[in-house]
């Protein structure tokens, strides 16, 4: 099925078409979805619930844009629902305040799983709309006024939220590891 057909389908309810767009999308969608909220149980609830209301809003598909970012902009509302309403209980504040991935203090060879539980444990120390639009930018691979459009925010309004989020990844990350630092891309370059 080609994207129109595909869009004609899901349209029309066929059960085919959403399985066609939960294969083609649906990893990418998790992926964001598990960047925006930093758990992976409930980053499948939240994309399970974005093809739901998807389902549900399908005959009012436009077509404005592609289906892939109509999703997203799906997911994100859901992962903003989820943010609003989730309710954390802790039993125990020493196990509230510990890591959930904990580094070396200087990790001489820092593998892959270090680095990404490193950038992991940052993200989620973001704040929503700042993690939106690294994840947008960096993950997603928008451009400047692709997120603004898709986030229905002024391309300033991304980029000062994309300043102050790199700015405190900065922070977060280890040195070692840091390509948010400014000194991290020119090192990344020269080598």
């Amino acid at each position: 099925m080609d994207q129109e057909q595909l869009v004609t389908a899901f349209r029309g309810q066929d059960p085919e078409a959403l399985q066609e767009l939960v294969k083609a999308y649906g990893d990418r969608l998790l992926r964001s979805a598990f960047l925006l909220c930093g758990n992976q149980t409930e980053a499948q609830d939240i994309v399970q619930d974005t093809f739901v209301q998807a389902i549900g809003s399908a005959p009012r598909f436009r077509g404005n844009s592609s289906i892939y970012t109509w999703l997203h902009a799906i997911l994100l509302n859901v992962t903003r629902h989820y943010h609003r309403t989730r309710k954390r209980i802790v039993y125990n504040d020493e196990l509230a305040s510990t890591d959930l991935c904990p580094l070396e203090e200087n990790p001489s060879n820092p593998d892959l799983e270090t680095i990404s539980c490193a950038v992991g444990d940052a993200l989620r120390k973001l704040s929503p709309s700042h993690r939106e639009v690294l994840v947008l930018r960096y993950y997603e691979n928008m451009k400047i006024r692709e997120i603004a459009a898709h986030l229905g925010i002024s391309r300033g309004t991304v980029k000062s939220r994309l300043h102050y989020a790199t700015r405190e990844m900065q922070n977060w990350v280890p040195a070692e590891m840091n390509l948010f630092a400014s000194s991290g891309t020119k090192q990344k370059e020269s080598t």
